[in-house]
């Protein structure tokens, strides 16, 4: 007799411990706007890990279609990736369609997109400023939640995620147009929260502060070079005197750190979250 035979209790606690990991993922759909790099593919990762199926989308064909061959290729999961733009009336009302035609009924919906372009002050920034930021920022977000509402209600229920942004809550003088608007995101999903809570919808916002984009890691680079510092100091450095961030990690985040609590969202383990608007910005004051 073995000694695993001899302690039944270690076998029990090791099937609760694996009961305990698993997210509900498997054999469910997902719909992720702007899931082809960055915060979002991070997310599709975690999701495809647990045998999740996959809508990516994104404006550009060779990538997001790239990030679904990846994502099946490692994971052996089932995922496409679509070509729409968040911007134009009816491309995600489109993809959607064709998610819900290949997989059924969508569990969630993660959205990530919304850039950083046509931005400043407010004497800078022009109307069509403003209406670009409108158009990329908000109502991408709005379009995509209205084309999987209908759908997730008649399902009984499913998750919603967005993306605000430190930002929203922090002012910065040369984003008017892209902090008003995550903003207006983080009303848009407290909103979705309370108004279609009973019908089993759950939609929370994340909040990232600064992450390692290729323009922050730029930065870094710059201020190595600049001062003779080593990464860690340089990281602090343009964390605080560059962007105005005092961040107690001092440092920029990864893209997989807000993935993995993107999709902890999205899973049915946050059963009893909704209408949070969670921080993920290493210990900032906002």
């Amino acid at each position: 007799m073995g000694f695993r035979d001899q302690v039944p209790q270690l076998q029990t606690l090791e099937t609760m411990m694996g009961a305990c990991m698993d997210l509900g993922f498997k054999g469910k759909s997902y719909v992720l706007l702007g899931g082809s790099r960055g915060m979002g593919y991070e997310a599709a990762r975690v999701l495809a890990a647990e045998g999740a199926r996959l809508t990516l989308i994104s404006r550009t064909a060779a990538q997001v279609e790239g990030a679904a061959h990846q994502i099946s290729d490692e994971f052996g999961a089932d995922a496409i990736g679509i070509v729409a733009d968040a911007m134009k009336p009816n491309q995600i009302e489109e993809a959607v369609s064709r998610s819900i035609n290949r997989f059924g009924p969508p569990r969630g919906l993660l959205v990530t997109s919304g850039l950083t372009f046509h931005n400043g002050t407010a004497l800078t920034t022009t109307d069509a400023d403003w209406e670009h930021n409108f158009q990329d920022v908000l109502m991408g977000t709005v379009r995509a939640v209205r084309a999987v509402l209908p759908t997730m209600l008649e399902a009984g229920g499913g998750q919603i995620v967005t993306t605000g942004a430190y930002s929203a809550r922090a002012a910065k003088g040369f984003l008017f147009p892209y902090a008003s608007l995550k903003a207006a995101i983080i009303n848009f999903t407290k909103n979705l929260a309370k108004t279609y809570g009973p019908d089993g919808i759950r939609a929370n916002c994340v909040c990232p502060g600064a992450f390692a984009t290729v323009r922050v890691n730029e930065r870094i680079k710059e201020a190595m070079a600049a001062q003779s510092i080593s990464q860690p100091y340089a990281a602090a450095y343009v964390m605080k005197e560059v962007f105005g961030m005092p961040v107690a990690l001092e440092r920029p985040g990864e893209a997989s750190e807000a993935g993995e609590l993107m999709a902890f969202l999205l899973s049915e383990r946050a059963a009893y979250m909704t209408g949070a608007i969670v921080n993920i910005d290493g210990g900032t004051d906002f």
